[in-house]
């Protein structure tokens, strides 16, 4: 949250306004606009990335008091892409609060002054970062998540791999005849991209990277299933009491992460609940727990392993 007199100085109006039996269209417009904006204000970096990039339903638009449609979100985010191509996040950071005109925009991030004035417009409105002037803007409390793997990779995973399938969708349904697909190699996304999901990630190293930075830090910041299971209390039977690590021993692991990227909810578990004693297995295709990385006290095991693929650890154990 920012300033506290202010927010609460906004839920006074937000009241008032709705206290008004009267209102008019232009008053009504006000009301939207500073109810968002009290979202604005109240909600973490985090969640305003999230809902703008995750959520497919209008906003408001702050600085024409109007409601965005679907359609222009599909723009706006298009122009949130575009700034965050063009590295404006990264420098409006470096400026540490200092404005930068947009011809200081055009000639660091190499882009037409007329193109960025046009994208900045949408980029504001929604409060990733701040207009300080005419043409001029700088970072706010919103912009740092722009710049880190968190917010980049969430946006970048929702917008570069998975819009372009929503947008194909209804050719693709249409396609089919509306018939349900069976199997991956005939889905929506394999329609678009020429091949299912995990096939595509192989030959796209560049999303692949984008996609197992979003894994790794998509729950930063937001509780975890460990927060809210009962760890202790279930994990600490004697099922885990072994040093044995013979591959056979599948009565001495505490737990398997089943499609667990590159282990950083077990990392993170084991740095909660450092007592807890027994192998846990990391399991991912081949090529993401190559990128593994544990220290001998994390008692972590890395195994190649295909989830569709039959489980080749047979005995009672808890799957996460």
């Amino acid at each position: 949250m920012n300033n506290q007199g202010a927010t609460l100085s906004l839920v006074d109006r937000i009241k008032d306004a709705l206290a008004t039996t009267n209102q008019d269209s232009g008053g009504h417009a006000q009301l939207l606009a500073d109810i968002s904006h009290l979202q604005l204000m109240v909600e973490t970096p985090l969640e305003t990335i999230y809902r703008i990039g995750h959520q497919v339903k209008g906003l408001v638009e702050r600085s024409s008091h109007c409601t965005l449609t679907p359609s222009e979100q599909t723009w706006q985010n298009a122009c949130v892409r575009i700034v965050l191509e063009l590295g404006v996040f990264d420098h409006l950071i470096a400026k540490g609060g200092d404005a930068a005109n947009v011809q200081e925009l055009a000639l660091t991030c190499g882009a037409d002054a007329v193109v960025l004035v046009r994208v900045m417009r949408v980029v504001t409105a929604l409060g990733l970062c701040s207009q300080s002037g005419v043409d001029e803007y700088s970072a706010n409390s919103k912009t740092q998540i722009m710049t880190v793997p968190q917010g980049v990779s969430s946006f970048k995973t929702w917008f570069d791999i998975f819009t372009p399938t929503a947008t194909n969708f209804p050719d693709y349904m249409r396609s089919r005849e509306y018939v349900n697909p069976t199997d991956s190699t005939t889905s929506a996304f394999a329609y678009t991209n020429g091949s299912e999901f995990w096939d595509y990630l192989k030959k796209t190293p560049l999303q692949s990277q984008t996609f197992n930075d979003f894994m790794a830090t998509r729950r930063q910041g937001r509780p975890s299933w460990y927060d809210i299971y009962p760890v202790h209390h279930e994990l600490s039977s004697p099922l885990a009491t072994s040093t044995d690590a013979s591959p056979e021993a599948d009565s001495k692991i505490l737990l398997v992460d089943v499609g667990g990227n590159r282990g950083h909810d077990l990392v993170n578990l084991k740095t909660k609940h450092p007592n807890l004693t027994g192998r846990m297995i990391l399991q991912d295709l081949p090529d993401v727990v190559t990128h593994a990385s544990f220290s001998p006290e994390d008692n972590i095991e890395a195994m190649p392993h295909d989830f569709f693929q039959p489980q080749p650890i047979k005995r009672n154990l808890l799957l996460s």
